[in-house]
């Protein structure tokens, strides 16, 4: 079930903390035989990033047969790959995906005004053989995939154990394959085990020793199209911003909310936005919060507080958190109904999150044993099966956490060269935008003379009624949000 926004909020606090020496995280490539047309459309994935391990989540979207493509991740020695929960995906898309109220108008010395809220618009079967020149360090099931984990120093070796295994690889790859072997990479590889039916593409997790804050983009272009789009979430405690790309904006006064089709034109200046910034080589940050997983946040141009809520729940909370609990219940990837409530309890925890179980070892093992005095136990923050979280806290201070989102629609060309991350300005980005130009406001006004009620003094116009301002009433603010709940990845762009 989707997670749907009533209202949401930000308010943050700077702070700035320096990341310890990078090392390259994983990013998949998809691999396919040359009778199958995969074209992988776009990434979306989640990087947490802390002094004792660094995580990412990947999902791919993609065109073609689920069971006609391996999936190649490049990984430091140590890494392990787990399976990841679809409301971890879907409740960072919705919370963080920008929101357009409208203008306040006031029709002709009414003494109300009318208003409504913008939409989102952001957006174990056959075995793997092997050969002489690579040693299979590991193999496993994880969700609907079988997993092997490679090892080669010898170019080109990856390429034919791919082959031997089924999967054409493109020559054009080859050499970008040989430079991760060459800086010492491991390999993980992914394939639908038979008879599983995916659809889209199940998110995994990568889970590596060590704070590491870039990614390998020269992978994610084998089986791309002309371009690919990527939403990245960053969980740290900084503000995250990619290095050696340009930084894209939407210029908010020429935001406008049509009354007529109850919609704006933030999608139309996005794409603009990003294609005019160095090429395409550019990333928007559309959100940027400090604390905001565990604590309500608040913004001027959403005057009603937060609410989250499922489609399958009447019951709104207040937190990114929780509500993250609230739809792996409605999902079915978790019975634990109380751990949301547990969640409350962590927004001003400056204890660091540790981790009680061996590296490599997931939270739910026998072999965990107990955390160190005076670090909150991660299995605290799991609920259940459903652990995204908890394990993306790790290494961190609930308190201190910023959570980032990054959006980009990158030409094959830009690449060629690794995603670094690094702190970026320690300012929030608020993801509720508020229209400074108003079109077809007559819907609303009829005949009558609209009267502009906001003084923020950038207030324009555009024809016939058209004004700027803030926004609404509450239960024009619950229907309209309900109606645009959050869209499904498979059909919006990152």
């Amino acid at each position: 079930m989707r997670l749907r926004l009533l209202a949401f909020l930000a308010l943050a606090a700077p702070a700035a903390t320096l990341l310890p020496p990078r090392e390259a995280l994983a990013c998949g490539g998809c691999f396919a035989p040359p009778t199958e047309t995969t074209v992988v459309n776009a990434h979306r994935m989640v990087l947490s990033v802390s002094p004792v391990q660094s995580v990412l989540w990947d999902q791919i979207q993609y065109a073609g047969d689920p069971s006609e493509f391996a999936w190649v991740l490049p990984v430091k020695r140590g890494a392990t790959l787990q399976v990841g929960s679809d409301a971890w995906f879907e409740t960072l898309e919705a919370a963080t995906s920008v929101r357009i109220t409208a203008p306040n108008i006031n029709c002709g010395g009414s003494s109300g005004g009318c208003g409504a809220l913008g939409s989102a618009d952001s957006a174990a079967g056959e075995a793997f053989g092997g050969n002489e020149q690579v040693t299979v360090l590991h193999r496993g099931t994880v969700g609907p995939y079988e997993t092997v984990t490679l090892a080669t120093d010898t170019p080109g070796a990856l390429n034919g154990w791919l082959d031997d295994n089924g999967f054409g690889v493109d020559e054009s790859t080859q050499p970008v394959i040989d430079a991760y072997v060459k800086e010492g990479f491991d390999f993980i590889a992914l394939k639908l085990q038979p008879g599983k039916d995916v659809k889209e593409m199940k998110p995994v997790r990568v889970v590596m020793p060590g704070a590491s804050a870039t990614l390998p983009l020269r992978m994610v272009a084998a089986g791309t199209g002309a371009n690919v789009a990527i939403t990245l979430f960053t969980i740290s405690e900084s503000r995250l911003a990619p290095d050696g790309f340009a930084a894209a904006s939407v210029p908010h006064d020429l935001l406008a909310w049509d009354f007529a089709s109850q919609d704006s034109n933030y999608g139309e200046l996005r794409e603009k936005a990003l294609a005019a910034a160095d090429g395409g080589r550019a990333f928007l940050a559309p959100y940027a919060q400090r604390g905001s997983l565990f604590s309500p946040v608040s913004s001027s141009a959403a005057p009603f507080g937060v609410l989250y809520t499922t489609s399958g729940s009447t019951t709104p909370v207040d937190t990114i958190a929780a509500a993250f609990a609230q739809q792996g219940l409605a999902n079915g990837e978790t019975q634990d109904a109380a751990c949301g409530v547990r969640f409350a309890e962590l927004a001003a925890e400056d204890r660091v999150v540790g981790n009680p179980c061996p590296a490599g070892v997931e939270l739910s093992d026998p072999s965990c044993d107990e955390v160190a005095a005076g670090q909150i136990d991660a299995r605290d923050l799991a609920c259940g099966d459903l652990d995204d979280l908890a394990v993306a806290m790790i290494g961190l201070h609930p308190k201190d956490v910023w959570l980032t989102r990054l959006e980009a629609n990158l030409p094959r060309a830009a690449l060629d060269t690794d995603l670094v991350l690094s702190p970026g300005p320690q300012e929030r980005v608020d993801n509720w935008l508020r229209a400074r130009v108003s079109v077809h406001a007559q819907v609303v006004c009829g005949a009558a003379t609209p009267v502009i009620l906001d003084g923020d003094g950038a207030s324009r116009s555009r024809g016939q009624g058209t004004l700027v301002g803030m926004t609404l009433g509450a239960l024009a603010l619950a229907a309209a949000v309900a109606r645009r709940g959050a869209r499904r990845f498979a059909s919006r762009p990152a």
